[in-house]
């Protein structure tokens, strides 16, 4: 994915993905409705978030907005400056992170919130009910995971006669 053509081509791709199965989701559960995928592990249901994750920042659609679209023009400055030299794994995470960045974005501008459908309802050790999330926000979250790894792993090292 260092060139472009197919870097733009799989975030076009999981960026259908997310709003297809949003949409799926929504056209198939009312705002009280829920579905059990898996008893007691997986259940699908109709969540509004308007705000970020957790729903922090809810009440503050603009900052939300403007705080989004920086982030996907860094990316994108990112993946620009560094598609030659970066891991792999880099270049991966800022597909994943164009996609979810991208596909909440467009919920919020033309919704005016978050479509959140998936519920993971085993309570997590120390963190407890886990929030609800949708895939935007699972290509998020690898996406910084995969980012986190490919730097403290695989980025090549800074020349020390540089930094001094």
């Amino acid at each position: 994915m260092r060139k472009p053509l197919p870097f733009v081509l799989v975030v076009l791709l999981g960026l259908a993905v997310d709003l297809l199965t949003k949409w799926v989701a929504f056209r198939a559960l009312s705002p009280s409705e829920f579905y059990p995928v898996i008893k007691d592990i997986l259940v699908f249901e109709h969540a509004e978030n308007h705000g970020v994750a957790f729903s922090m920042l809810a009440g503050h659609p603009e900052f939300i907005i403007v705080l989004t679209s920086l982030a996907l023009a860094f990316i994108v400055w990112l993946y620009i400056k560094t598609r030659e030299t970066a891991h792999s794994l880099a270049i991966a995470a800022m597909a994943l992170l164009l996609i979810g960045a991208a596909g909440n974005l467009f919920d919020r501008i033309m919704l005016g919130f978050v479509r959140d459908f998936i519920d993971f309802v085993p309570p997590i050790p120390i963190i407890g009910h886990w929030a609800v999330f949708n895939v935007a926000d699972i290509a998020i979250t690898i996406g910084v995971t995969l980012y986190a790894i490919s730097e403290i792993f695989f980025a090549p090292e800074v020349d020390k006669a540089v930094v001094q």
